[in-house]
């Protein structure tokens, strides 16, 4: 009676467990449902068929040591490493997808990012990569952003990223050390790069990973370490992720990954909204309530607000939100559009679109600004009127 027992309250945990699994499957709050080890149920009907490949330098700061933890090519498998370093040692990234490699080292130091910038003559702007490493360097390079020996050759123009460079794909890391090495080449020729944080990078810095690929499960558990520590505060690139904005103010147009809603608090100025966004990456929240009614990083803050590219605001919210900042436009990602295009008069530029499936063809595209006129530019340089 005794064992009946036990065998009826054991299936009813497990008809319980697939039944609220399924729930929270279907409702996207978890992408795996772990059934038996190595067997999982995933989200949607697409497999991630990805699994252990190259990735790092992954670079963590501990007991006063610098280590880097890295998979790197070896004949036609991978090997691991973790290494202690110095500063001064040359580091090298490979790229699997694109047979690609770079080197560079690391700064001398982080420091805080400026919430206002000087207007430039050029400025290439993008959004939304998401780890797509492959039409990442064809737009730059097709605008001579970058050469293929993946060098600045911007001068002292601007690269603009406005946010959502994780998840879904492939190659984020890759991505995160371009542009970390780039940054220190464009500001040694006058030049600068502006990385926005999205509702991704806060995801991946909060250790929500609903989104990653099983690429990055797979290494962390290669190399033996939590993938939630590789965007640690103990960690090169979490340090830096943690020296950027949610917005930014250049010239008098305003970058931001999501938008600034109308009914966000006038009080707060573009500092206060970035060093919040900044707190809040290390700031503890008791329930999932609490972070997702956030006025800062929660569904209506500037890294997650839809209400403006799902024109839910009129023009009257929209230009007093501008003049609230002293801005003429608000330049926007997150949500995708077939089309780069202007919204609300030309007071709101939105330029996320699909470029996974864009680079699968050969095709990338981004924001051009010369001469103070916004232009769609493709993967060869080529630009169109912005309408």
């Amino acid at each position: 009676m005794k064992i009946k027992k036990i065998f009826l309250i054991l299936i009813i945990a497990i008809i319980a467990y697939l039944g609220i699994g399924a729930l929270l499957l279907y409702t996207e709050a978890i992408q795996r449902l772990p059934i038996f080890p190595g067997w999982t149920i995933k989200h949607g009907s697409d497999e991630d068929n990805s699994t252990v490949s190259s990735d790092g330098p992954i670079i963590i700061y501990e007991n006063g040591k610098i280590l880097n933890y890295q998979i790197f090519p070896k004949d036609s498998l991978f090997t691991t490493s973790k290494v202690e370093i110095s500063k001064k040692d040359t580091l090298t990234c490979f790229i699997d997808e694109t047979k690609d490699r770079f080197q560079f080292q690391l700064k001398d130091s982080l420091q805080i990012e400026p919430t206002e910038y000087v207007l430039p003559n050029k400025m290439l702007v993008i959004s939304d990569i998401e780890g797509n490493f492959k039409g990442f360097k064809s737009i730059l390079i097709g605008n001579k952003i970058i050469d293929k020996k993946f060098n600045w050759t911007f001068g002292n123009n601007h690269l603009v990223l406005v946010g959502d460079f994780f998840d879904r794909g492939l190659n984020v890391t890759e991505c995160l050390w371009l542009i970390y090495k780039l940054e220190k080449e464009a500001e040694q020729q006058g030049g600068k790069i502006h990385f926005i944080l999205g509702n991704h990078e806060m995801m991946n810095l909060k250790g929500q990973l609903r989104y990653i690929r099983d690429k990055y499960r797979e290494n962390a558990d290669t190399l033996q370490l939590d993938y939630k520590k590789w965007y640690a505060n103990n960690s090169e690139l979490g340090k830096w992720l943690r020296t950027k904005n949610g917005v930014e103010k250049i010239g008098d147009y305003l970058f931001v990954h999501a938008g600034i809603s109308k009914d966000f608090p006038e009080k707060y100025s573009l500092k206060d909204i970035n060093d919040n966004i900044r707190i809040s990456i290390d700031k503890n929240f008791e329930k999932n309530e609490e972070r997702r009614d956030d006025i800062f990083i929660g569904n209506k803050g500037p890294l997650w607000y839809r209400g403006i590219s799902a024109k839910d605001e009129n023009q009257n919210d929209i230009e007093k939100t501008l003049a609230n900042y002293k801005a003429s436009k608000m330049i926007i990602g997150h949500t995708i559009f077939d089309e780069m295009q202007y919204l609300y008069n030309e007071k709101i530029i939105v330029i996320d679109l699909e470029h996974k499936a864009n680079s699968d063809k050969g095709k990338m595209k981004a924001l051009w600004f010369e001469n103070k006129n916004f232009y769609i530019t493709d993967q060869n340089g080529e630009k169109k009127a912005l309408k």
